[in-house]
């Protein structure tokens, strides 16, 4: 069997919870009104090592799915686009 060790990025969604190397988290998904097609989707982290340092707590919007990727909007056109942007180009890829 292969062993898989998880590295820097998953898709598993926020935690109120600490884990090794990520902090609690939680996800943010906007929403088209009429449609409640997704048009954007934000992860959002608590700065844990602000927090013990100052004493209060610190959120900070760690990935914004479309600037982070260049996504023009959030379709499964665009994802996969970009998908086919990482297989092809080993630059997009790391």
């Amino acid at each position: 069997m292969i062993q898989k060790k998880p590295i820097g990025f998953n898709f598993i969604l926020g935690s109120g919870t600490t884990y090794t190397g990520k902090p609690p988290s939680f996800n943010i998904a906007y929403l088209d009104p009429e449609t409640l097609l997704p048009v954007d989707f934000e992860t959002v982290a608590f700065d844990l090592n602000y927090a013990n340092k100052y004493d209060t707590p610190k959120w900070d919007i760690v990935t914004d799915y479309r600037k982070a990727y260049g996504l023009k909007d959030m379709s499964p056109e665009s994802f996969m686009e970009h998908s086919m942007k990482i297989y092809n180009d080993p630059a997009a890829a790391k």
